[in-house]
């Protein structure tokens, strides 16, 4: 079987419009969560919550994708593709045509790409699906180049859907710190481009699975994301000891930090190995985090580095995992990256730094 490998990647996302810009924020070492403030109105109170909005949209990002491979087949992760137009038009015109994949069509155009496309929501591990699937496509010789873009867009049923769980932070983002209070949603745009060519990282694994036991929140014992793990520990032929670096979910709501910390543990036991939160950068982008997650952590990788976590100040002592506090120098090699989501669907894939 050959093998997957990301050529090139981009992010547009409450911290800059293209990677100079991320890469910029990423290095500074005084950087503190800063979120927009958002009001939206419940029944006759009105609620400011802060938000992460991205400085571009998706038109924009797409010019920087560059010239693309022939053959290339675009793949598509998010939770509200097109839910803010659906909203638009309900609003003007009421229920007359409402759809997921509305802009499908027209962003293959804009991409030069033939109307050969997979479109994924699967909630919060969406673009992460869709990483992993383009990736298998590639591996079994179905498609040799694969366009990957995660995108979330602010909407009303999101925002809604969340603050009518009591899942919305009002005062930011605390992962995997003793003192969270929920999630920040942000919204982000990006992409990652995959081939069967070599390249300095390579896509190794990815696995996915399904957490029945609640609709909302995955079991606390993190049970199925501990399967995935050993999952792709053992297809990729290395030890635990191997992994050099973890991405964490770390959406600072209660139970999934609690569910992954748990997870983590229960693979590595004593010996865990560096462990990054990023939506204190971002938000919580939700669809777009497998991917956005993905070109943010590159952009501080390829320059040698891992960031701070942003938001995390005080250990809790439930918790085996603290995230990193400052700045460090990195010259791993594996890093694996979680996804949790609604619905009970979970995503782990492993990359490897093929060659210097």
């Amino acid at each position: 079987m050959r093998q997957a490998y990301i050529k090139s990647y981009g992010i547009c996302s409450a911290l800059g419009k293209n990677l100079s810009a991320h890469t910029q924020a990423l290095c500074d070492e005084n950087l503190t969560p800063h979120a927009d403030l958002i009001c939206i109105r419940e029944v006759s109170d009105d609620y400011i919550i802060p938000y992460y909005k991205s400085k571009d949209n998706l038109d924009e990002l797409i010019k920087n994708i560059g010239k693309l491979p022939e053959n290339t087949t675009l793949f598509v992760g998010s939770s509200s593709f097109d839910t803010h137009l659906n909203e638009e038009n309900y609003s003007k015109e009421g229920i007359k045509y409402l759809g997921y994949d509305l802009q499908m069509y027209s962003l293959c155009k804009k991409l030069g790409i033939n109307p050969h496309y997979y479109l994924f929501n699967t909630a919060c591990t969406s673009s992460a699906n869709a990483l992993i699937y383009a990736a298998r496509m590639i591996k079994e010789k179905l498609i040799d180049n694969a366009l990957v873009i995660g995108v979330e867009v602010q909407n009303m049923i999101s925002l809604y859907g969340f603050m009518s769980l009591g899942l919305i932070s009002k005062d930011g983002i605390k992962p995997f710190d003793k003192n969270r209070n929920g999630i920040v949603l942000g919204e982000a745009c990006g992409f990652v481009l995959l081939s069967s060519k070599e390249d300095s990282w390579e896509f190794a694994e990815g696995e996915i699975s399904n957490d029945i036991s609640n609709i909302t929140t995955p079991s606390k014992d993190g049970e199925t994301l501990k399967n995935i793990i050993e999952k792709i520990i053992s297809a990729a032929h290395i030890k635990t000891s191997q992994i050099d670096l973890i991405k964490l979910h770390a959406t600072a709501s209660n139970s999934n930090d609690i569910s992954e910390n748990n997870a983590i543990y229960k693979v590595f036991n004593q010996s865990i190995p560096l462990c990054i939160a990023l939506k204190g950068y971002i938000g919580h982008t939700l669809g777009a985090c497998g991917v956005c997650e993905l070109a943010l952590l590159l952009c501080a990788l390829d320059n040698g580095f891992i960031p701070k976590s942003l938001g995390f100040k005080t250990k809790d002592e439930n918790f085996s995992i603290t995230p990193t506090v400052q700045k460090s120098i990195w010259e791993g090699k594996y890093v694996l990256f979680n996804y949790l989501a609604f619905g009970g669907n979970s995503a782990s894939f492993l990359i490897k730094r093929s060659k210097n």
